[in-house]
């Protein structure tokens, strides 16, 4: 992995870093006064304890945050991070790269599995219905990642084993007949896969504000904690980008196993 890639998830591997493109607002002067008088909660969403503690130590006034989603989109060209899915052909992902939600295509896809006649009870009207009220809101023309590879896995099953989430919705909306679950129908169609990507800096935009933000907390809470600090293996954040990743953007990808179901609580 190159030096310009942020592989967010490994703290040891940038916390030095982050401390050096800062050095001239988080001076000596901050970190003491930040242990001389820390804020009850070091939290990211709202840094105005940061802030104010850069008043109080140098007295420039300026938004941390921001300043810092500039200096970290400087130093890194890439953000290493995830994007999970039930894969069914490998060699598409690797020759177009991963293609943002096509509504249509997805569509054509829920009439194809429900209507072939595997399930009578279903009329195209009900398929249709179920398209109208899912609706796709702000999935379209957008690919999803994810940057804590180990939250993924844990938490995003329903990607890995049911695949597109609008087509997930889509089933989920289905009335026939016959009471049944028909989201069931989109598990085993594919392979749980992770893709491990590298996402351009610049695609992020408004998600790099997150991603400073979490940047310096973790950096003032191991300031009060001490070097054996880790930070929550759990924490992270998720982001998509309005348009397809291209192919060589793709890393690596691996298929995880005992994945939980969180829409059935199996695994």
């Amino acid at each position: 992995m190159g030096e310009r890639v942020w592989d967010f998830h490994d703290f040891r591997s940038w916390r030095a870093t982050a401390w050096e493109i800062a050095a001239d607002f988080l001076d000596e002067r901050v970190r003491e006064e930040f242990r001389r008088s820390p804020p009850e909660y070091v939290v990211s969403d709202d840094l105005s304890w940061l802030d104010s503690i850069i008043d109080r130590a140098t007295g420039r006034i300026l938004d941390s945050k921001r300043l810092m989603a500039v200096r970290l989109a400087k130093r890194y060209d890439f953000l290493r991070c995830c994007h999970a899915t039930n894969a069914r052909d490998l060699g598409l992902y690797y020759g177009r790269g991963i293609q943002p939600l096509v509504p249509e295509r997805a569509r054509e896809a829920a009439r194809a599995i429900f209507l072939d006649g595997s399930y009578p009870e279903l009329t195209a009207d009900d398929v249709e219905e179920a398209i109208k009220a899912t609706g796709h809101g702000l999935r379209a023309g957008r690919v999803f990642f994810e940057v804590n590879e180990r939250s993924l896995v844990a938490d995003g099953g329903h990607y890995l084993l049911y695949g597109s989430e609008y087509l997930t919705g889509i089933a989920a909306h289905l009335r026939g007949a016959v009471r049944r679950d028909y989201r069931q129908a989109l598990k085993g169609r594919g392979t749980p896969t992770v893709f491990l990507c590298d996402v351009p800096i610049t695609a992020l935009r408004m998600d790099m504000l997150e991603a400073a933000g979490t940047v310096l907390e973790f950096l003032f809470e191991e300031l009060l904690e001490g070097d054996d600090c880790v930070p929550d293996p759990h924490r992270g954040f998720g982001f998509s980008i309005p348009q397809a990743l291209p192919p060589d953007r793709i890393v690596g990808h691996y298929h995880p196993t005992g994945v939980r179901d969180p829409l059935t609580g199996g695994r």
